[in-house]
């Protein structure tokens, strides 16, 4: 058995990874651009850039369903020891995924002493395939502090339980909504813009204003109410302690009663996460009792739900369900906004261009959902910042059984990694991975579409994601009108891996008056 290291070199500008057994040559040598690099226009960075989105695209496989041949194989291990292989995943996991994903072509089972194997998939197509089993290849159970918030929401639920959840909330997020959601988005993208303009030249956290603005849109268009800005910092404090209880490092594999620094913070944070539920629960149940606006957004449909006989829902569900929306509905969004506005910062041509569209195609009140016909380039810029930046940096299942898939079998109980982070930056799929380019999504490469799945993919897909890309390309329209907002180029250096990639320090962001 041998063991593996990392030794960094550069070569043309470019940081290279070898990952060399100690007991013999370079195993695999994995390329990354530098940031210079990943700045330059994708005409600039050579002939291997340009040629190889074309030339390693003809590799793709064609996926058989394995259960028609019955000649699955597992999928190949690294050469190292499986242990080391964990431990460098949670230490180090983005720079092993990015090994993974240029070594394997289809992906690789992990061996783990004493569970079964870690399966990390690296090709399009069967991640699609996986995640749309959702029967075989099912959601990984809320434990421990995941479970102290919302255990029974959608995001956890599987069976009987979600369906009855997608069904009750899918009118929530039906389409004649998207365009309301929009349009109260609009709004409060317009009222922030419009406080930056009477503070003027001023320094801030780009993260928590943008979660300052998300949050107070995710209350009003899925519970009904604004929390107003008090409670919307308080929210973000919260989610802060979350983040560092749930950072994806070697410290997950301790078991749960060992005591860590932020163990008793995070007892605090959800603690107020679920009373904050309870709370607008309480007030929408008091409206309703009393004859008031019913409404059409999600706690209106959960709390008419409930009083179906047929329907069991008990409140602590409920709770829930309002958890992990205020939750996810804001925070991707508050994420994809900050690492949007900060490639355009780094981009000045691309933040010109969205400019140029804004300015064409808004008006002088909010920005509203008939915008979004003439944004098609701000749209495109968002579309790209999601594939560099997902918020949602992998989806994470479980074999329930051996089950096929393609050509390999996947073992009963392995867990299952398909990671939007390096698939996105694979230049089997995306010419010039590394360069942020909106007009690829002109282009509309088969093979680059097949490869994006920022809001995952199958029926577990995330339900808000029309809600969220038309909202934040209104956001983005308005801000960037009338605002630079310019970012350090190592701001995105240092990212927190929790259940979404979080900036470890927020973004620190000058706002001034555009010229």
């Amino acid at each position: 058995m041998s063991s593996c290291m990392i030794r960094e070199s550069t070569v043309d500008g470019r940081r290279v990874d070898h990952y060399e057994p100690v007991r013999g040559g370079v195993s695999s040598v994995v390329t990354k651009p530098s940031k210079d690099e990943r700045n330059r226009p994708a005409a600039d960075r050579g002939v291997a850039g340009a040629a190889c989105g074309t030339l390693c695209r003809a590799r793709k496989p064609q996926i058989r369903d394995g259960a028609s041949f019955g000649m699955q194989r597992s999928l190949p291990a690294p050469p190292d020891a499986g242990l080391l292989n964990a431990v460098r995943f949670g230490s180090d996991t983005f720079r092993f995924l990015e090994g993974v994903q240029a070594r394997f072509e289809d992906g690789t089972a992990i061996p783990v002493p004493g569970r079964p194997p870690l399966v990390v998939l690296t090709n399009p197509e069967l991640i699609e395939a996986a995640l749309d089993r959702r029967d075989e290849f099912t959601r990984v159970d809320a434990q421990g502090s995941a479970a102290m918030i919302a255990e029974q929401g959608l995001v956890q639920s599987e069976g009987d339980l979600w369906e009855q959840q997608r069904s009750a909330m899918a009118p929530a997020f039906a389409g004649r909504q998207v365009a309301a959601y929009a349009n109260t988005t609009g709004r409060r993208a317009h009222r922030l813009a419009e406080s930056w303009a009477e503070t003027g030249t001023q320094e801030l956290n780009l993260h928590r204003a943008m979660t300052a603005m998300t949050i107070r849109v995710a209350s009003e268009i899925l519970l009904g109410e604004d929390i107003g800005r008090e409670r919307a910092d308080q929210f973000h404090e919260w989610m802060a302690v979350a983040g560092r209880e749930f950072e994806f490092d070697i410290e997950v594999a301790m078991p749960e009663w060992v005591p860590t620094p932020t163990s008793g913070e995070f007892e605090t944070a959800a603690e107020g996460i679920r009373g904050l539920s309870e709370e607008l629960i309480e007030r929408r149940r008091a409206t309703l009792a009393d004859g008031g606006d019913a409404g059409s957004d999600m706690l209106t449909l959960l709390l008419r739900a409930q009083e179906n006989p047929e329907v069991e829902m008990p409140d602590e569900q409920i709770r829930d369900e309002v958890a992990t929306f205020l939750i996810a509905g804001h925070e991707t969004t508050a994420l994809s906004l900050t690492y949007t506005l900060s490639l355009l910062s780094w981009n000045p041509e691309a933040r010109r261009r969205v400019r140029e569209e804004a300015h064409e195609a808004l008006g002088d009140g909010p920005p509203e959902h008939d915008d979004l016909a003439d944004l098609e380039y701000t749209k495109r810029a968002y579309r790209e910042a999601l594939r560099l930046y997902p918020p949602a940096w992998a989806v994470f299942r479980q074999a329930d059984g051996d089950q096929p898939l393609g050509d390999y079998l996947i073992e009963d109980g392995s867990a299952i990694i398909t990671p939007q982070w390096s698939v996105h930056r694979d230049d089997r799929y995306f010419e010039a991975p590394e360069t942020f380019d909106p007009d690829r999504w002109a282009r509309r490469d088969p093979n680059a579409v097949s490869a994006y799945f920022p809001f995952s993919t199958g029926p577990h897909a995330c339900i808000g994601r029309g809600f969220a890309l038309s909202g934040a390309t209104l956001v983005l329209a308005r801000l960037v009108r009338d605002f630079d907002v310019d970012v350090p180029e190592d701001a995105l250096d240092d990212l927190r891996i929790t259940p979404t990639l979080r900036p470890a320090d927020g973004v620190d962001a000058t706002v001034r008056p555009a010229e």
